[in-house]
């Protein structure tokens, strides 16, 4: 990947934040961060992971992804979720037959007809046409109405909230981020408390 996509690329793995560190410490590492390259969390499972890791790695607020949450391969694996139950009880061949039948026929009968894979049944290479025709017509016409609305509904928001400048919101995840760093160690007055707080404790039992 990194040597046919070149730099400024990302990509997104259930556990990217902790693959990132070894990432770093491999030999992939010194070109890694040469061109760039983001591990980023993708959208199914970024909202589980701790806040701090979010702000990081969740698709959300990388820019230049849009709409894209980095789950193709999890959705998958959902939908193919219904065989568990006809395929928990088969012996291992079958078991293995089965998936393979499935993901063959998503892919015959759905996938690629979405990609106008090339089909010599007339017929059905043109319902293949008219399926990715009509797939591109309508996430074009949703970008088209992304790109317009999208501005004048955040300008009416921002106007309502009292911000300025669009740069307020990358300050604000700045100042969050911030601020979680900070709790990584307790605040001194509140140990002190504490210490203070089980001194008593240890004082009152003791008697």
């Amino acid at each position: 990947m990194l040597n046919v996509f070149g730099k400024n690329q990302g990509s997104g793995f259930d556990t990217s934040c902790q693959f990132k560190t070894t990432l770093a410490t491999s030999d992939l590492g010194p070109q890694a961060r040469e061109l760039n390259f983001k591990c980023l969390v993708d959208g199914f499972h970024g909202h589980a992971h701790r806040r701090l890791c979010q702000l990081s790695h969740l698709t959300t607020y990388q820019r230049g992804l849009g709409l894209e949450d980095l789950g193709v391969c999890e959705c998958a694996f959902s939908r193919s979720n219904a065989n568990a139950g006809v395929v928990r009880h088969m012996s291992v061949f079958h078991r293995m037959q089965a998936i393979v039948h499935y993901f063959q026929y998503t892919d015959d009968m759905e996938t690629y007809h979405n990609l106008s894979k090339p089909i010599l049944h007339r017929a059905l290479l043109l319902c293949s046409l008219s399926l990715l025709a009509t797939f591109l017509l309508n996430n074009y016409k949703q970008a088209l109405g992304i790109l317009e609305n999208s501005p004048k509904i955040l300008a009416r928001i921002m106007i309502d909230m009292g911000i300025s400048s669009v740069d307020v919101f990358d300050n604000w995840l700045d100042e969050e981020k911030e601020y979680l760093l900070g709790l990584k160690t307790e605040p001194e007055a509140e140990t002190l408390q504490m210490e203070y707080y089980q001194k008593l404790i240890n004082f009152c039992t003791s008697k």
